[in-house]
């Protein structure tokens, strides 16, 4: 969940299909956000809605509806606009990655961000745009530059999402990682067993053995791995001494 996400609206104008306002609320859940208001939408309630939004369907019962996006933006302090192409009224655009930090900076300030996204066939009017502070850009090829209503709604949410979480650490080790101390039991078994081999000639071992020590302290060798390689080793010189 994103710190202060209450703080952040995700508004759906005159949404025509049902299963869009499903998919997109699926699409705000994956991220992290829950507000969504929904602008004189065409059919809502809905059963497509409730299907397509999956494990989403708290946000379709706690949504907000209202018959204007005036009525919507009351709380706002900072609106953003989305929109796929240039409009012939000028205003301030930006990217949806420069927005999300704005975005998440004034959640973090407990100031409401709202992101207005437009009907699906033909987006949002210029008199609606010019509600808003800045227009969000998503761009597209220009050959075909139009997204999915759900599918806009996923990737603001992502840049919001990634920039909230941009220091997350992903843990991916299921084991303890190797102290210093094994490490270096390790890197001597390995030498032993190099040499008692014949692999590495200790009179000329040149910088294979220093080589094979700065790559076994790169690897950031968990228990299991290190276990197994110390047996693997004990096995390979049992071999050579009998």
């Amino acid at each position: 969940m994103i710190q202060a996400s209450s703080f952040i609206d995700i508004v759906l104008v005159e949404t025509s299909h049902p299963g869009n306002i499903g998919s997109a609320a699926r699409a705000m859940k994956n991220m992290g956000l829950s507000n969504l208001v929904l602008v004189n939408p065409k059919k809502f309630p809905h059963g497509d809605a409730r299907a397509l939004a999956g494990n989403a369907k708290d946000l379709l019962q706690h949504a907000k509806v209202t018959k204007n996006l005036k009525d919507a933006l009351q709380d706002a302090k900072y609106v953003f606009a989305t929109s796929s192409r240039e409009r012939s009224i000028s205003w301030p655009s930006i990217s949806s990655c420069e927005a999300s930090k704005k975005i998440v900076n004034l959640a973090n300030k407990n100031q409401k961000a709202v992101i207005i996204f437009g009907r699906e066939d033909s987006g949002l009017t210029n008199e609606e745009l010019q509600l808003s502070n800045e227009h969000i850009i998503i761009p597209a090829d220009e050959d075909y530059p139009v997204l999915n209503l759900a599918m806009s709604v996923q990737l603001v949410c992502y840049e919001i999402f990634t920039q909230a979480n941009q220091n997350m650490e992903y843990k991916w080790q299921d084991f303890p990682e190797y102290t210093n101390k094994e490490i270096n039991d390790l890197i001597e078994h390995f030498k032993k067993v190099a040499i008692k081999s014949g692999t590495v000639d200790p009179n000329n071992p040149k910088q294979i053995l220093t080589r094979i020590e700065r790559m076994f302290r790169r690897l950031n060798i968990d228990k299991m791995e290190g276990n197994f390689l110390r047996g693997f080793l004990s096995k390979i010189e049992k071999k050579i001494d009998t």
